[in-house]
């Protein structure tokens, strides 16, 4: 039976930039929520990658002082 997740998928960059991803899928397991998030995030990268100077911030978040961890 399939249940509502709500996942979150990073992926960190060399720099230590992190790209994420928080996507609500219905799956029947852990496993396959991750699947569906996976699969979905490669195709939102793939969305901006062709967006070029489209590509529209929505939400930000500035934090001063802030170290890398």
């Amino acid at each position: 039976m399939k249940q509502s997740y709500k996942t979150k998928l990073a992926h960190m960059l060399d720099n230590g930039d992190k790209l994420e991803l928080e996507a609500w899928v219905d799956a029947v397991s852990h496993n396959e929520a991750v699947e569906l998030a996976t699969a979905r995030f490669k195709a939102v990268v793939g969305e901006l990658a062709t967006a070029g100077a489209a590509i529209e911030i929505d939400k930000t978040k500035v934090e001063m002082g802030a170290h890398k961890h």
